[in-house]
């Protein structure tokens, strides 16, 4: 996984759409955003300007650069002239420092449809600027990258979780973009799933190629069906466990009773047919769903 730290001065607009662009590009990549002198908020034109996009940063607020400087980062990226300028030393490791200006869309006067226009002409500069960033800077780099699965995917994934001695039943019940691969070259190296049932989702076929475990692919792979939860609206995620329960621990799942689980989680074909009355059930939380689940 690459960790990516995106700086301006605010934090309040540029940095934050090229947060947002960047976490699009490559869901597998870890993307923070800070600022030299933080704002109060995120600009409602940036958050605007984003939706249009398609990409949610409403949630979002502006942070201190300060937060961010004994962590390692492959690539600070500052996005505005002051911050380029001003740019702190960092005690943890940074592969690589680069700057790509942009003009600042707040400091556009005249209507609203004006201030509007100008946001959504530096957020399409900057998701075009990072694109060629990505195809030239990271994605050669990266050991794997994570994409949704798609129809194509399915007898190659089929093989990795025989591989991993895991069960394929049920497999093609919810198959697709519920489902992210991890792919290197042309491979598939890993694979993991989120099945809806109502309100919650069911994690589910996590699996790691095992010639390429110690690499963060199942880790990454966990994070991603997260974040595609929290897009769906899901309150939580539940999972079943044989042996695994202490690596599930460490990513932010916690143990409840079986008899706890939603009715439409034990519904499931996996919870009532495929893994075994002794396997462990574990779930954890999605980010502001509050605790419905």
């Amino acid at each position: 996984m690459k960790r990516i730290l995106i700086l301006c001065t605010g934090n309040s607009a540029r940095s934050q759409m090229a947060e947002g662009l960047l976490r699009s590009l490559d869901p597998g990549l870890e993307v923070h955003s800070a600022g030299t002198k933080p704002a109060f908020r995120v600009h409602p034109g940036a958050i605007q300007a984003m939706a249009e996009a398609g990409i949610d940063i409403s949630g979002n607020y502006p942070k201190s650069v300060d937060r961010y400087l004994a962590e390692p980062f492959d690539f600070v990226i500052t996005v505005c002239g002051n911050a380029n300028e001003t740019c702190p030393a960092f005690g943890g490791r940074v592969g690589r420092r680069v700057h790509i200006g942009f003009e600042d869309p707040a400091a556009v006067t005249g209507t609203d449809e004006q201030v509007l226009q100008a946001f959504r002409s530096v957020r399409d500069q900057i998701r075009d600027s990072l694109a060629r960033f990505y195809r030239e800077e990271i994605e050669p780099a990266l050991p794997f990258r994570i994409r949704p699965a798609e129809a194509r995917d399915l007898d190659s994934v089929s093989a990795l979780l025989r591989n991993c001695d895991l069960p394929t039943e049920g497999l093609t019940d919810q198959f697709g973009a519920n489902y992210a691969i991890a792919e290197s070259g042309r491979s598939v190296v890993g694979v993991a799933g989120v099945e809806i049932h109502g309100e919650a989702g069911l994690l589910r076929s996590v699996a790691a190629d095992p010639a390429r475990r110690g690499e963060g692919i199942a880790r990454s792979l966990v994070e991603n069906r997260m974040s595609w939860a929290g897009g769906q609206g899901l309150g939580a995620v539940y999972l079943l466990t044989n042996a695994a329960a202490g690596y599930f621990e460490r990513l932010g799942f916690v143990e409840v009773a079986r008899e706890n689980a939603p009715d439409q989680i034990k519904r499931s074909r996996e919870f009532a047919r495929i893994c075994p009355a002794s396997a462990l059930v574990m779930r954890r939380r999605v980010p502001g769903a509050g605790s419905r689940l």
